[in-house]
């Protein structure tokens, strides 16, 4: 009886020493931790917005350049650029650009600069799955939400990390208007060397562009 009591406990221990290894601050300090060991990232992606709503469910190729707090988003008839300080979204249908500021813009949206740091700041976390699955990939389900959600376009962002590379592999943005928009990572790369140039628009590559300003 006495070694059954203590297999018990030890099943338990070893129960409880799983779990605790398995909380969401411990994956997400893990994902910080080797992310900042990264020079620069790129990666292709495939975004879907689906909107019940308004009656949309549209999936789109991108790819994604990182570099710091910079970073270039390319969605074929939308690009976006940002050097840090200030951000240039490209619409490619009536070929115009608007300016912002990054800090006049960087509190409402999701900034791609920070998708493997932005949960160390202004944000509560969970596990929500540590046993999930991906495309037949192990991974942690992770939901974080925003301390001061007035101002942001989202409520919840959900992140799939790659149990064995300790990598995103899906990032999932619920937004206030009901939609939900995916982004599910292709590829992953950590050593390609970055121009800083990459992440700056450049006015003579769009002959004829409309520069909406916003930054007067």
């Amino acid at each position: 009886m006495k070694k059954m009591l203590f297999l018990m406990a030890l099943t338990i221990l070893g129960t409880y020493t799983t779990l605790q290894a398995q909380t969401s601050k411990e994956i997400l300090d893990k994902l910080s931790a080797k992310a900042k060991t990264f020079k620069s990232i790129t990666s292709d992606f495939t975004s879907t917005l689906n909107n019940p709503k308004a009656g949309v469910n549209k999936t789109n190729n991108g790819s994604v350049k990182i570099k710091g707090s910079k970073y270039y988003v390319n969605m074929g008839d939308f690009q976006i650029w940002c050097d840090g300080k200030t951000v240039w979204n490209y619409n490619k249908s009536d070929n115009s650009v608007t300016i912002d500021n990054l800090s006049d813009v960087k509190d409402g949206g999701f900034d791609p600069s920070e998708m493997f740091t932005i949960w160390e700041k202004d944000f509560s976390h969970e596990m929500k799955n540590a046993s999930a699955t991906l495309d037949g990939v192990a991974c942690y389900e992770i939901n974080m939400y925003p301390f001061s959600p007035k101002g942001k376009s989202y409520h919840t962002i959900t992140m799939f990390i790659d149990k064995a590379k300790m990598e995103v592999r899906q990032v999932q943005v619920k937004t206030r208007e009901n939609a939900t928009v995916t982004y599910k990572i292709k590829n992953f790369k950590t050593t390609t060397d970055i121009p800083d140039a990459d992440f700056g628009f450049s006015k003579s590559k769009f002959p004829g562009v409309e520069e909406i300003d916003n930054r007067l």
